[in-house]
């Protein structure tokens, strides 16, 4: 028996407790082994995809006999009024919740921030990225629409889940390539479509609307960390979804789509937008948004009080580019990604927070900065592009707007007009109430995606 599982510990406490939410992985499962007389699990998003999210908690929490698997699926996850009554009473009696917002008994908030802001910048697409997004696009609603055709539009993934998905297999790297390598052109059944050719679409789809250089990188492995494409079909669907999750793992470099295999040959026969994919140097709409914004708050800095700035995206290679951009016009930055080294990370941000003379620009990639960093020295934060899971883009947010925070936060939101990201705006907003409806003992609702929500997304 290993060393700390001997030990029977007073009181344990749970940081960052969501990180154990898939109850299938090493890490869930080893946490819930360890044994103590008392058990504290802090979180402050216990729910980002559905109910499932909650069992591993209970598990850990040794809330007995809901921290059975069949007891959970039959008494409280089985989509009845009565089960989510149980999951009313069971959270009623287990949480205790402390929100910025909340007052105390003398009517003064617990905690004393500054305002925040939230202020969402519409963006519309140029000309030429118009035409890259609209013909992307196409080809991305005609590979659903062959996944429709072969599974059948009256199955719905919340009842009856096609065998692609309800069967859990692993993708092979080989269809992952294919999928993020080559469109889906043949508008007959005979293709064999799996969700993970809609996921990398999907994904590619989204960097259009961010930056059309990101669709001539390979996707780097940090992204597909982010979004879960390396992992079971099932999996695949519950990071953009209200799916259930099952095992997660990591992708190896080997399985990453080559960088020959990025280069589509849907773009050779349009030579403007070709152009477009090789440039770094363009001011697309966001990045002429943002030296717009970090312009106007250099001009109301001062040499001991400078308005500092964090950027966010899900995409490290946006990083790279808005980087370019920030040196040119002059900006002192750093980047805190997954590849940085702990202690170089640490004082990044300690020059950042601390120093008026340091970095005015911080740019975070979304899985570094969701949880452990403090950036108060920030006082705007800028969501470059939108992810499936909006608790990512919370705990981001939460990085400024904190205890500490001694100035007023304004959180920058970007989404593109007429784009699939409009639509993930109301994918985000189900899941938000989802979550907020089992926090406060509400309506659940819906739980899982539909396949009237991906319809939604393509217009069909």
């Amino acid at each position: 028996m290993p060393v700390l599982l001997r030990v029977i510990w007073d009181r344990i406490i749970l940081d960052e407790a969501h990180a154990i939410k898939n109850h299938k992985s090493q890490t869930s499962v080893a946490a819930c082994q360890l044994r103590a007389h008392s058990r504290w699990a802090m979180t402050g998003t216990p729910i980002q995809n559905d109910l499932m999210d909650m069992y591993p908690l209970l598990r850990f929490l040794r809330c007995s006999p809901f921290d059975e698997m069949k007891v959970w699926k039959k008494w409280v996850d089985n989509k009845t009024a009565n089960g989510k009554a149980r999951l009313n009473t069971l959270v009623t009696s287990l949480l205790l919740r402390r929100t910025k917002g909340q007052e105390g008994r003398d009517g003064r908030p617990l905690v004393r921030l500054p305002r925040c802001s939230r202020i969402s910048h519409v963006i519309k697409l140029s000309e030429d990225e118009r035409t890259v997004y609209d013909k992307f696009y196409q080809d991305t609603r005609k590979t659903f629409q062959n996944y429709l055709l072969q599974h059948g539009e009256k199955e719905n993934l919340k009842d009856t889940a096609p065998p692609s998905v309800g069967t859990v297999q692993p993708v092979p790297a080989g269809d992952l390539r294919s999928a993020a390598g080559q469109q889906q052109n043949v508008p007959g059944v005979q293709q064999n479509v799996k969700v993970s050719h809609i996921l990398v679409q999907l994904l590619r789809l989204r960097q259009c609307c961010c930056h059309l250089s990101l669709m001539k990188e390979a996707v780097d492995q940090e992204t597909f960390v982010n979004e879960g494409i390396d992992l079971t079909l099932e999996q695949q669907l519950r990071e953009m979804s209200l799916q259930d999750s099952n095992q997660t793992t990591t992708p190896s470099n080997s399985d990453l789509p080559s960088k020959d295999a990025e280069k589509s040959s849907m773009f050779h026969h349009d030579k403007p937008s070709t152009k477009l994919l090789d440039t770094y140097n363009m001011k697309f709409p966001q990045i002429q948004k943002v030296l717009s914004v970090l312009e106007s708050n250099r001009s109301k800095s001062t040499p001991d009080n400078p308005v500092k700035s964090v950027i966010v995206s899900q995409w490290t290679k946006m990083l790279d580019v808005i980087g370019r951009h920030l040196e040119q016009a002059g900006y002192r930055y750093v980047v805190i990604k997954g590849g940085v080294p702990p202690r170089q990370r640490m004082e990044a941000v300690e020059q950042f927070n601390r120093n008026p003379k340091g970095p005015e620009v911080l740019l975070v990639s979304l899985q570094a900065g969701g949880v452990g960093l403090n950036l108060i020295g920030g006082s705007h934060l800028f969501l470059l592009d939108m992810h499936w899971n909006p608790a990512l883009e919370d705990q981001a947010s939460d990085r400024i707007y904190r205890v500490g925070q001694k100035n007023d936060v304004v959180i920058h939101k970007f989404v593109c007009k007429d784009t699939v990201e409009e639509k993930i705006k109301d994918l985000q907003n189900a899941k938000k109430n989802l979550a907020q409806g089992v926090l406060s003992g509400g309506d659940v609702g819906k739980q899982k995606l539909s396949l009237a929500d991906l319809r939604q997304l393509f217009g069909l």
